[in-house]
């Protein structure tokens, strides 16, 4: 199903949802998931948690496409430099509702939520709150925030982008991302409609932060 994506990034929650590792190197993704042998991801570090061999995690599979994989699993080994997580094949393997048309890139956009439409309601703030963009595409961004959001809450924002351009628009709460402790670490959204001159302007805004990361890239490499 999407086993031949380059996976750039995973991450391991709990049962409850919460985030116990993320990676975006020193990991190996399986390339076996579609033949009968065991499929482990291993992922390398420190200070990783420590848990008992069995017990059951999400592995979110990030592609360079921009698709998000969900994959059910368990704890083959875990230490505190090393995780290794037996991958559950054909069991509940989905692409996440957050599809992508650009690859996401890593920013720090400072930005406002203007107000909240929860269920019926419209909450309006006295003033905008403050939103930070961690990272974003077309399809829509993970942010955080002071405000406590919920999932399904409607948020219009008002982001800064090229020259001065500002994205205004409603984006959804399709996730909640916590930690171990159930701290709000963000919130994963999804646009709920962008016209054609928005989303040119999320492309050209993504284009050219990759220029930036290449050209930086190169200055290093000399």
């Amino acid at each position: 199903m999407l086993f031949g994506y380059k996976i750039v990034k995973t991450e391991v929650l709990n049962e409850k949802g919460a985030l116990l590792v993320s990676a975006e190197k020193n990991f190996i993704f399986p390339k076996n998931l579609d033949s009968n042998e065991e499929s482990i991801l291993i992922i390398k570090g420190k200070d990783l948690p420590e848990l008992e061999r069995g017990v059951k995690v999400t592995v979110i599979a990030y592609s360079k496409a921009g698709d998000r994989i969900r994959y059910l699993g368990e704890i083959a080994m875990a230490h505190s430099r090393q995780m290794n997580v037996s991958i559950e094949k054909n069991r509940d393997t989905k692409v996440l509702e957050e599809r992508r048309r650009y690859f996401k890139i890593k920013v720090s956009l400072d930005g406002r939520a203007l107000f909240v439409v929860r269920d019926e309601d419209t909450i309006r703030f006295e003033e905008p709150a403050d939103i930070e963009i961690q990272d974003i595409n077309v399809g829509g961004i993970f942010m955080s925030s002071g405000f406590d959001f919920q999932k399904d809450d409607c948020v219009c924002v008002d982001i800064e982008l090229n020259d001065g351009y500002r994205l205004n628009t409603m984006a959804r709460v399709l996730r909640v991302q916590t930690d171990q402790e159930n701290n709000v670490l963000g919130y994963g959204c999804a646009f709920e409609s962008l016209t054609a001159a928005q989303e040119d302007a999320i492309g050209k805004y993504i284009n050219h932060q990759q220029l930036l990361l290449r050209a930086r890239q190169n200055g290093d490499d000399e």
